[in-house]
């Protein structure tokens, strides 16, 4: 992980200097690392159509690179979703076996104990084969001795000086007949529970111990894929990091472009000339330089920057922001420091709001239904600044929020990162207040 993170540090580190190369030379071509440097050309004077061939040249090649770039960092996205819900499904079967391995590990517990206590069950047994030997072993010397159960009765009987006498002399016989076979009987018994004991405590005992046996093999693989799906996700996660500093190195690239193609085709409106002016001596914009968030959280742009169909000037024009459908009076916040420069009505922006954030860089706010700031007011990142409306060439609520260099309109999706969490503004200025900010 560790590895992880300095290999994300490296790539931002240089696309941060990469982008800052291409910014610092915004009006000559910028190219990428490894490509051919362009010759710049002379831009064409204000009322001629559409920027120079090697303009727009250099415009549609960066247009495929973004393209082939979106695609390869797409490909990778769905490659980390499908790496992550594996490792999250290794994690939980990983979780299971080691769950499995402590009844195995129970289990093996209870089979070692039902050895022991068939142990005992055969020492028991062993004891009893041996007491029924001695018997059996003492009866049949005895008998011995005598002369033999029949000669011994015999004599007994001979003997008898009554009936009576005589058969219990016979019962005698009897019994010990019986006793013997008795003894053999209980010999034969004992032999056999010794061994069914033997039987079942190695049973118990081997069968418990293969399936620990099996558990832990199972979850030392497991161990093993899981480290190894882990490193994988790793790995992608470098690969998406650097397909997504590419694409946003590319993307500054053609936001340029834009900007210079803008130039050329668009007269100067009064906003451009204003800028242009207050920034001259400003640095120039580095990404990273300003930290800028989404003016309306949770919006994402619609209408994109770019050439399209004006819907009311029915004329093919350069869209020179990015329109946030967001519904009428929905609060707009600075998403960055700075110093507002222009509030109010602006031609076809209705009612507008343009801030100075410094390093060149300026924002502009179109077809406010209501403006809460005044030119020259100092403005802190999530400070209100309007609310959405539809004033000025608007078909409808939202936002057109532009994003200019040195009063050049850039694409903003070159700037700010839509898709970068931002919590509550207003919770972040009370914290600001607890903390004695302005």
């Amino acid at each position: 992980m560790q590895r992880f993170v300095r290999a994300i540090g490296r790539r931002r580190v240089a696309s941060a200097v990469v982008a800052a190369a291409l910014l610092t030379s915004a009006f000559a071509a910028p190219t990428l690392s490894g490509a051919a440097p362009a010759t710049p050309a002379a831009p064409r004077q204000e009322g001629q159509d559409g920027a120079d061939t090697s303009l727009k040249g250099e415009y549609d090649e960066v247009i495929g690179q973004e393209s082939a770039l979106v695609d390869a960092y797409q490909a990778s996205q769905l490659k980390r979703v499908a790496l992550t819900k594996e490792l999250d499904r290794l994690k939980a079967d990983l979780h299971q076996s080691q769950v499995d391995l402590l009844g195995a590990h129970a289990a093996l517990d209870d089979a070692l104990a039902l050895e022991k206590r068939q142990v005992a069950a055969r020492k028991a047994a062993d004891r009893r084969v041996t007491d029924a030997e001695d018997r059996l072993r003492k009866q049949i010397v005895a008998a011995y001795v005598r002369g033999g159960d029949d000669s011994d009765v015999l004599t007994a009987i001979l003997g008898a000086e009554n009936g009576e006498e005589a058969g219990q002399a016979v019962a005698y016989s009897r019994a010990a007949v019986g006793d013997s076979d008795q003894l053999v009987k209980e010999l034969e018994d004992a032999r056999a529970d010794r061994r069914r004991a033997e039987r079942s405590a190695k049973r118990a005992r081997a069968k418990a111990k293969a399936r620990r046996d099996d558990i832990e093999e199972a979850s030392r693989f497991i161990a093993a894929s899981t480290l190894n799906q882990g490193q994988l996700v790793d790995e992608v996660n470098v690969q998406v990091a650097d397909e997504q500093a590419k694409l946003r190195e590319v993307q500054a690239r053609k936001a340029i472009i834009e900007g210079r193609i803008n130039s050329i085709n668009r007269s100067s409106d009064g906003v451009q000339l204003i800028l242009a002016q207050l920034q001259a001596g400003q640095p120039d914009w580095v990404p990273g330089d300003v930290e800028i968030t989404n003016p309306i959280p949770g919006y994402k742009i619609g209408s994109k920057f770019g050439m399209r169909f004006h819907p009311i000037l029915h004329v093919s024009r350069l869209h020179a922001g990015g329109d946030l459908g967001a519904p009428s009076g929905t609060m707009i916040y600075a998403p960055a420091d700075g110093v507002v420069v222009i509030a109010g009505e602006r031609g076809g922006y209705g009612n507008a709001t343009v801030i100075d954030h410094g390093h060149s860089l300026a924002t502009l706010y179109g077809h406010q239904s209501q403006i809460l700031v005044q030119p020259g007011q100092v403005v802190k990142r999530g400070d209100p600044i309007g609310r959405v409306g539809s004033t000025g060439l608007s078909t409808g609520p939202h936002l057109h929020f532009e994003t200019r260099i040195k009063g050049v309109p850039i694409d903003p999706e070159g700037v700010v990162d839509f898709n970068l969490p931002v919590g509550s503004y207003e919770q972040e200025a009370r914290e600001r207040t607890a903390a004695g900010g302005n």
